[in-house]
């Protein structure tokens, strides 16, 4: 059996592979606690100075968690569903914290749960293949493993406009979200690794000052910051829609059709999130997270929408309620609270 995660010591290095390719590196739980495991275990040895992870997929580093699994298993009123967001939180704070350089190779897709490998990471190289995405209001769910955090500081409401639609981000504008720190053609990773066996050192500045021979600044960053500022400082997704409306734009007609498709209370739930994560530190926001993910597990909207996105693929959910009009404050707030 092919192991979903190969871990390997190489001159001073602890070089984590995502091994999962048939399901893009999709992570379960056991991934999750290896991951942890092995952090925890390099982070006592003296004989490993730096991290890096990285996929063997040549497209994807990470689609995000196996929520085609989480489906079953809380339909199944399988309690443990519980214990893989806490461990996988865990390993967020982990990495956020890690006393070691922890150097993310981003060369393909990064959804959800693989941002969370990746963006806590002290170096973040991402090639022309990188693209990054918080899908999560599109199957009935929210941005979890800390975007109340890191979205939340991103550049003026850039973050704000992530978290609700999903956008997707190539390497470029991630670098102008300071969501990734170098653009590194794919072709010259493994120069960089192997460069980085022999460079021998703990030391972020002496690594910094290495990436950093390889990073290729970007002309093709087409991010529209005025616009999206404009609409996503709003304080209500009715405010947001009725700035769109304003715009007359493409872009903007775009994106009112893109939030018309998500679920009506993630995105209402998930503007109260980023706003409350702008006053919150990462493990904070993880906390509430949790107490979201009790929520939402307990909320039809999250098995609709993975049964339209994954299981019957019709990408037809049934919203329930249906309209961001019939959702009031009172019914957002609750998702705040201690079950």
């Amino acid at each position: 059996m092919t192991q979903s995660i190969l871990f390997n010591e190489i001159q001073g290095i602890g070089e984590i592979t995502l091994n999962r390719p048939q399901a893009y590196n999709a992570l379960t739980h056991q991934m999750v606690i290896e991951l942890y495991q092995h952090l925890k275990k390099w982070e006592q040895d003296p004989a490993i100075h730096v991290v890096i992870i990285q996929s063997s997929h040549e497209k994807v580093f990470c689609a995000g968690g196996d929520i085609k699994a989480l489906y079953e298993k809380a339909k199944n009123h399988d309690h443990t569903v519980l214990d893989f967001f806490q461990d996988e939180y865990r390993l967020n704070s982990l990495i956020k914290h890690y006393p070691k350089p922890y150097i993310a190779l981003l060369d393909g897709l990064t959804l959800g749960g693989g941002v969370g490998l990746s963006v806590y990471a002290h170096h973040r190289i991402a090639t022309e293949k990188y693209i990054f995405s918080m899908p999560e209001t599109g199957i009935g769910f929210f941005p979890d493993i800390g975007a109340s955090y890191f979205l939340s500081r991103c550049p003026e409401a850039s973050g704000f406009y992530l978290g609700l639609t999903g956008a997707r981000l190539k390497a470029a504008e991630a670098l102008t979200l300071q969501l990734v720190d170098y653009l590194v053609p794919s072709a010259t990773l493994d120069t960089l690794k192997n460069g980085l066996f022999s460079l021998k050192t703990h030391d972020h500045q002496a690594i910094h000052a290495y990436l950093s021979t390889f990073h290729t600044p970007s002309t093709s960053n087409t991010f529209l910051h005025s616009a999206i500022n404009t609409c996503f400082q709003e304080k209500t997704v009715e405010g947001i829609l009725e700035k769109l409306d304003l715009q007359q734009s493409n872009w903007a007609e775009d994106t009112k059709k893109t939030l018309f498709k998500k679920c009506p209370l993630s995105l209402k739930v998930t503007l109260e999130q980023l706003t409350r994560g702008k006053q919150l530190e990462l493990d904070d926001c993880l906390t509430m997270e949790y107490t979201l993910v009790q929520h939402f597990l307990q909320n039809e909207n999250f098995y609709e929408g993975i049964r339209a996105a994954v299981i019957d693929k019709d990408n037809q959910p049934h919203w329930s309620p249906p309209s961001l009009e019939e959702i009031n404050e009172q019914q957002v707030n609750c998702f705040f609270e201690n079950n």
